[in-house]
């Protein structure tokens, strides 16, 4: 039987099922960080994300307030990629366990409150069923009164370069250390900062706003950075060239990881960063950069059809190796 990828199934639902043609107010619909339209002088962005036990979490892993948190926090990165897009209101569904706790039920309402609470997020509703195993599924609605602010993933221009925020890899390698040795071992403060990546992300909302002054294309890292730009340049037959010497990595990375190889791996297939990638003019790059010193410039956008990789001037063969939904 052959495996449908995520990016296939989405691309089949969008060209079979989703019809848009006379549909003028949407900006950007299916395929995209969240699904925008205009409405009067407004425009609109929903988004949703579902977290599964034991395939997104691991109970013994994340405390209920933690994961609470996390599952807010990932779709208002969704939001947040769009441009500027300010989250306001959030739905939440449940699939619940009966073995599942009251308390524990209750700190995770907590952690969905004090996320909320943080942005400034109204709880409007959602649904609760049993389950076999915890699901959440999140659906986050922005607005936004600045439609030219709205940044597809699908706008760059060849010679365009591209950006990341911070650094990539860190919670693709907090998530091995759980793997390793679970929650009863006693981290260093490295390992520490990896897990806390993992276990409770933050959105770039405040970096985004000012990206979508300048940025042609915008989309977030959830999936990992080798995926992001796939999705950045796959419109309209581009490609890029990556410098892989310029991929901003921490110092936990590379204190945990010492192996140039195996950081690298964190930092392109590593999912979960929830960092902007981005693409802006050569020009408009350095007046970002100055706003925001922590973006790193990694490559450049290309007519060559495909992504190449290069590493101090000599080009790379990578092939991915990063998680791929729908398979075992």
């Amino acid at each position: 039987m052959d495996v449908i990828t995520e990016h296939e199934l989405i691309n089949t639902i969008k060209e079979r099922f989703a019809n848009y043609t006379n549909v003028s107010n949407v900006i950007t619909n299916i395929g995209d960080d969240a699904f925008c339209f205009t409405v009067n002088d407004s425009t609109i962005c929903i988004t949703k994300d579902i977290l599964i036990e034991n395939t997104h979490f691991k109970l013994s892993w994340i405390s209920a307030t933690d994961l609470g948190r996390k599952a807010i926090e990932v779709n208002i990165s969704d939001i947040v990629a769009m441009g500027q897009v300010i989250p306001k209101y959030v739905f939440i569904g449940l699939g619940l366990p009966l073995t599942l706790s009251k308390e524990f039920i209750l700190s995770l309402y907590q952690g969905f409150k004090d996320t909320c609470d943080e942005y400034k997020i109204a709880i409007c509703g959602g649904d609760t069923v049993k389950a076999e195993q915890l699901v959440i599924s999140i659906t986050v609605i922005g607005i936004s009164h600045c439609e030219n602010k709205i940044i597809s993933r699908h706008g760059a221009n060849v010679g365009d370069v591209i950006g990341v925020t911070n650094t990539c890899g860190d919670a693709a390698a907090g998530l091995e250390l759980l793997y390793q040795y679970g929650s009863n071992y006693t981290y260093n403060y490295d390992e520490i900062s990896l897990i806390k990546k993992q276990n409770n992300p933050k959105a770039r909302r405040q970096e985004a706003w000012i990206i979508a002054n300048y940025a042609s294309s915008l989309i977030d890292s959830s999936d990992c950075l080798y995926i992001s730009i796939q999705m950045l340049i796959e419109q309209y037959f581009k490609g890029a060239n990556i410098y892989l010497e310029k991929i901003p990595v921490s110092d936990h990375l590379r204190n945990v990881f010492n192996i140039q190889n195996k950081w690298r791996q964190f930092a392109l297939f590593g999912g979960e960063d929830y960092e902007l990638v981005f693409t802006v003019s050569t020009m408009a790059s350095k007046i970002l950069k100055k706003l925001l010193p922590n973006i790193s410039y990694i490559g450049i956008v290309t007519n060559a059809k495909r992504v190449k990789y290069f590493y101090n001037g000599k080009e790379q063969y990578i092939i991915y190796s990063g998680y791929t939904h729908f398979h075992k």
